[in-house]
């Protein structure tokens, strides 16, 4: 025994031998010539001069008890292999008496080399010698192994996989690996690209567990779908799901749950009264590319409920927190809070607990720590419904994370990470009223310094004029973090330029901006189209324009797509607010940078800013582009293609990128697409911008059919740039073929429906039966919508509204026939009040007669009040009074969120208030000439008023605002809203 470990010990002469031996009996047995090419330098200087016989290699110890090399053969590490390779890359290279060498290396005889290299495969490893392979290290083994959950997702055989998301290939799987824990040139957990074989799967699943039996299941379901045969337990599965609480009935509702492909259906797991499936459950329903709303609101109140008995462990949390925010962000960003306030709580817990018993080490407060402001980046990014409005959700959420922080012992600090999240999210927040008084002191030259209105005024200097993003910023200069490119260019957005220059604070969501950009050269122009965008009017703007091209700075096309916002930007003229109106309403008038419009030219020569060449036309623009050898892509492509004036130029500029998005706008334009899997490379955002600049040039000629046309690429090539309505039939089939789940794209057509019906009625068309088939169209348009488990948005749902009623308006007038005006009254009412229910109601349970009180209650969805506006005039032309009570209860019960709404937007108080007054009009029948002494019944009427008048700041509206709604001129008149009420 000493003998041997004296072999074996670091430093002896021979472990060497010993080590590289069977490092090459496992490199000939997989790659021959890469032993011959590799390890023949090596061995010469070092190997050589000693001789061994083959009785010791095969008698030494075996190969498992000494180190083996690190790495994979493809890419050996750097050391004695790495260096031999160095020498010699091909066979061809090495010398004539290479085997004659590893003969006397090895102590082989007239065998040869091939001889001898299987005589030690079966010595070492039996008769078996296709075990003798490269064995990897535990850490490459580790990394290389995939999660349960992953096997699981492995398991499904059928379109169900594309169900859920899964990373590329060439992405680190974050679910499962820890990026702080990776040190450079570490292994990383790499996502699988192919389906792996039963086989492998099944060795792959190591003892039986709850996931190994699912995982079996699920193979053997999809695999043989039509089978009747279902697949058996064995008796230690039955043992251990017993011992579970299971059967194999549960493991039959779990594969349901993860393959069926309407999300609602199979949320329905997680309603109360069904067993509790096992948490992993949960995570891998988290993990589907899209939820619906319902079923994200009947998920939350499942991990509500189960959070009260079963207590989260830190990495489920943390997996289960970022797959809410990624769904909620999409359809739900009310919910925002509620899942940051559950990861506050959570998080206290853990880490009182682990502090109290001990276990809280520096690695888990590093972690929770670096997770933290993590996740409060993560709150920052821009949602998909309402940006700008759902900032207030993603600010209060980022404060229950601060809150958690803070209340941490010894706190748990702040990185540039954190700091930088909630500036950002500041930056999309209206101005104070504090801020809104430094902005109105801005002088009308350029730059816009501050000119004193009193003497009050003097001592107002930076640290007044300060934003709350900019304080944030001097935050985090106090705690140690030096600024960067991404500071400054939050600073122009903020209110200040790079020189301490002032510019105007702009109101913005920071599109195409991320904390983790590195790059200076993308930095510096998203710089300078800060400074284009930060200004008030297009002459500023393009001020700002010439200065980045008469600077070193290289063209760039963020400043350029700054410039064309600024140019399609409607230009309002400068007017003083009427003092009378704001008292009475208690409304501010926008000021630059809290709306897209752009002023008009100050009257005064004196301040105006200096143009070393005139403005240039949007054609202009797009050409001074190309000919800086610019070509625009992403969302920059989208906007030109919406917004470009001429039909031509467009063409022209869908025509330099037709390659762009792996050929998905040459399927555009040629119309040779079959189906959504002919454009997988083509954003949903881009196919919107396709569509509504197919809108904007095609004009209705008949109504939609139901059944699109096929597309022909010789037809389509003809009439594409020829017929108008051919471009809206285009648009149709686009929807119905490419069925894009970015909801846009199929409002940009809603739109074009909505809008065609007018101008139809203002050329003088009668009523015939093409009005009502856009009425149908919309619905049919939601339907299938809701086909690919797609929810309606707030835009939507105030076109369906407003089409909705402009057929009852026709119906009640006698412009449609007996069976439309029929099918119109008998569909109209239920399907407004199940499109609402269904924008409003996910944060209820339908099957809840009684509604519980919850320690964390949902928040509701709450539609815009043009919305509500909408929605409650065409409940009142349908003459659906049940419906409007129904309104009137849901608005009394969410009355604080719906007074928040309202006050989130520009005029939202006063579409509000108009909302109200329309609603007594329409139970008091006289919301229509059609509709006059026909309202509802006394004792209803009685119901919707004590509704409202329980509500403190609504009320009643008075008789003199509805006589001023029904003549259209309360909106002229300001809507004096809830003040003058009393």
């Amino acid at each position: 025994m000493p003998l041997i470990l004296s072999l074996a010990a670091p430093g002896s002469p021979y472990r060497f031998l010993r080590h590289n031996a069977h490092t090459l009996l496992r490199l000939h047995l997989h790659r021959p010539a890469l032993i011959a090419t590799s390890c023949l330098p090596h061995f010469r200087s070092r190997c050589a001069p000693r001789t061994h016989s083959k009785s010791y290699l095969t008698t030494s110890p075996s190969l498992h008890s000494v180190p083996r090399l690190r790495g994979s053969i493809e890419s050996p590490p750097a050391g004695p292999l790495g260096f031999c390779r160095r020498h010699y890359s091909s066979a061809e290279e090495l010398p004539e008496d290479a085997t004659d060498i590893f003969a006397s290396i090895l102590g082989v005889g007239d065998g040869g080399v091939d001889d001898t290299f299987r005589e030690l495969a079966e010595t070492e490893y039996g008769n078996d010698i296709s075990s003798a392979r490269p064995q990897a290290s535990r850490a490459s083994r580790k990394a290389q192994r995939q999660s349960q959950p992953a096997l699981i997702l492995e398991s499904i055989h059928s379109e169900a996989r594309a169900l859920y998301y899964e990373p590329p290939p060439e992405k680190t799987d974050l679910s499962y690996t820890n990026p702080r824990r990776r040190k450079p040139g570490g292994l990383l957990r790499r996502s699988r690209v192919s389906l792996p074989t039963d086989e492998m799967l099944a060795r792959r699943e190591g003892p039986i567990s709850l996931y190994s039996i699912l995982a079996r299941h699920i193979r053997a379901v999809t695999l043989a779908p039509e089978a009747e045969i279902e697949p058996e337990l064995t008796s230690q599965e039955e043992a251990l799901l017993k011992s579970k609480g299971y059967s194999l009935r549960s493991v039959e509702q779990w594969t349901t749950l993860l393959l069926d492909s309407k999300s609602l259906v199979a949320a329905d797991m997680f309603k109360p009264g069904n067993p509790t499936p096992p948490f992993f459950l949960v995570l891998l329903f988290l993990r589907r590319k899209h939820i619906r709303t319902f079923a994200l609101g009947i998920t939350m109140r499942h991990i509500a409920n189960r959070l009260q008995a079963e207590p989260l462990h830190w990495p489920s949390l943390k997996l289960l927190v970022v797959r809410l925010l990624r769904h909620a962000r999409t359809v739900w960003p009310e919910s925002i809070p509620w899942i940051a306030s559950l990861f506050s709580s959570e998080a206290l817990r853990i880490y009182e607990e682990g502090k109290k018993e001990g276990r809280l080490t520096q690695r888990k407060v590093s972690d929770l720590t670096h997770f933290s402001n993590t996740f409060l980046s993560l709150l920052s990014l821009p949602t998909s419904l309402d940006p700008v409005i759902s900032s207030l959700h993603q600010e209060k959420a980022q404060f229950h994370v601060l809150a958690f922080m803070a209340s941490c012992e010894p706190p748990l600090l702040v990185t540039k990470t954190g700091f930088r999240s909630t500036a950002r999210n500041q930056l999309a927040h209206a101005k104070t009223a504090q801020e809104r008084e430094w902005a109105e002191l801005k002088g009308p030259s350029w730059p816009p310094w501050k000119e004193n209105r009193n003497a009050m005024d003097e001592d107002k200097d930076y640290d007044f004029g300060a934003s709350r993003a900019s304080r944030i910023l001097h935050r985090m200069f106090e705690a140690g973090y030096g600024p960067g490119i991404w500071e400054e260019v939050a600073e122009s957005y903020a209110g200040w330029d790079t020189d301490q220059s002032p510019t105007i604070q702009t109101r913005t969501s920071l599109p195409a901006f991320s904390t983790q950009y590195k790059h200076r050269d993308h930095l510096d122009g998203l710089l300078w189209a800060a400074r284009v965008r930060a200004t008030r009017t297009r002459r500023e703007a393009w001020a700002c324009f010439l200065a980045h091209e008469t600077s070193d700075a290289p063209a760039h096309l963020e400043v350029y797509h700054a410039m064309f916002e600024k140019l399609h930007s409607y230009e309002i003229p400068e007017q003083e607010p009427d003092a009378s109106e704001l008292f009475e309403t208690n409304e501010q008038q926008p000021l630059p940078g809290d709306m897209k419009e752009v002023l008009s030219d100050p009257k005064s020569p004196l301040h105006l800013v200096h143009l070393s060449e005139p403005m240039p036309t949007y054609e202009q623009l797009y050409h001074r582009m190309v000919g800086k050898g610019l070509r625009p892509y992403g969302r920059f492509l989208a906007f030109l293609v919406e917004t470009v004036p001429d039909f031509s130029t467009v063409l022209s500029v869908l025509e330099s990128s037709k390659d762009d998005f792996d050929g998905g706008v040459r399927h555009l334009l040629e119309g040779t697409f079959s189906d959504e899997a002919s454009m997988p490379q083509l954003p949903g955002y881009f196919l919107a911008s396709f569509i509504r600049f197919l809108c904007r040039f095609g004009r209705f000629s008949q109504p939609p059919s139901a059944t699109p046309i096929p597309i022909s690429p010789g037809e389509h090539n003809l009439r594409f740039k020829m017929d108008q309505s051919y471009l809206l039939e285009y648009a149709y089939a686009l929807l119905f073929q490419a069925r894009p789940r970015y909801r846009p794209a199929w409002t940009a057509y809603m739109q074009k429906l909505h809008f065609g019906s007018f101008i139809m009625r203002a050329r003088g068309h009668r009523r015939t039966r093409q009005m009502t088939s856009k009425y149908a169209t919309m619905f049919y348009l939601l339907e299938k919508m809701d086909d690919i488990e797609l929810d309606p948005d707030d835009a939507q749902f105030l076109l369906a509204c407003n089409i909705a009623r402009y057929e009852a308006q026709s119906a009640f007038r006698g412009s449609l026939d007996i069976e439309e005006t029929r099918y119109l009254l008998s569909t109209g009412p239920r399907s407004l009040r199940t499109l609402f229910h269904t924008l409003v109601g996910a944060n209820t349970d339908p099957n809840d007669p009684i509604p519980r009180k919850e320690t964390k209650p949902l928040p509701p969805h709450i539609p815009g009040p043009a919305q509500l506006h909408a929605y409650v005039r065409a409940l009142g032309l349908f003459r659906d009074y049940e419906g409007l009570f129904s309104f009137a209860t849901w608005a009394k019960t969410y009355h604080a969120e719906v007074n928040a709404r309202a006050h989130a937007q520009r005029g939202g108080r006063k579409i509000l208030y108009r909302t109200f007054v329309a609603l007594r009009a329409a139970i008091e029948g006289v919301l229509d000439k059609e509709q006059q002494g026909q309202g509802a019944t006394t004792e209803l009427a009685e119901l919707i008023k004590a509704q409202l008048e329980s509500v403190k700041e609504w009320g009643w509206p008075p008789d003199h605002h509805l006589d001023m709604y029904l003549k259209g001129k309360l909106r002229h008149a300001g809507g004096k809203g809830f003040a003058s009420r009393r």
